[in-house]
């Protein structure tokens, strides 16, 4: 009994000489890491030559948007049907379509990647939008460990082009994010970069 008073007497006085994590201290945390490594929304892209069924109706409309405002460039090609060996078989075509960025769009590329198993087609990782922090609530301080969570609200700012293909339509996105301790910073936040 002893001992658990001794350490709690010594968490409650660890606890009142330090820096108190508050919701305002908890947002310019955030701001600071955002200035570090900005978060931003991404949504993935398919360049290359692509089946004709590998998107469906409501992706190729959002293609053909893309590309009415000059941000992607769409042509049909035909193909023809290859048999088991390689070899074209006679009068059979398949239809593709060849889509690839525009300078316009490159300026939103995160990164892009060669499509496992088939040649001629790239998944192109796009920036929707940057996150901008909004408020900090639900602060929840565990000082045997020196962390905190806590929930925080974005603005989704600087919507690209791309934005449309985003599954959340929102202008917010909330997520949990961490801090941590130190004796020599105080409070520091543990945001990952996306």
């Amino acid at each position: 009994m002893k001992k658990i008073f001794i350490f709690l007497a010594l968490g409650l006085l660890l606890g009142s000489c330090s820096d108190k994590l508050t919701s305002s201290k908890a947002e310019k945390l955030i701001e600071n890491s955002l200035e570090e490594n900005p978060m931003y929304g991404e949504v993935q892209i398919y360049t290359g030559e692509l089946k004709d069924n590998s998107l469906s109706e409501e992706q190729y409309k959002l293609y053909e948007k893309l590309q009415g405002d000059g941000y992607l460039e769409i042509s049909t090609i035909e193909k023809p049907v290859l048999d088991w060996r390689g070899n074209p078989r006679e009068g059979e075509t398949e239809k593709f379509y060849s889509i690839s960025l525009t300078n316009k769009s490159k300026d939103y590329l995160l990164g892009s990647n060669k499509v496992l198993f088939h040649d001629s087609a790239y998944e192109n990782v796009m920036k929707t939008y940057t996150a901008e922090v909004d408020k900090v609530t639900d602060i929840h301080i565990i000082p045997e460990m020196n962390i905190a969570e806590a929930k925080a609200t974005f603005i989704k700012k600087d919507k690209t082009p791309f934005f449309i293909f985003e599954n959340d339509q929102t202008e917010f996105l909330v997520k949990k994010v961490s801090f941590q301790k130190t004796e020599d910073k105080g409070w520091t936040s543990m945001r990952k970069t996306h």
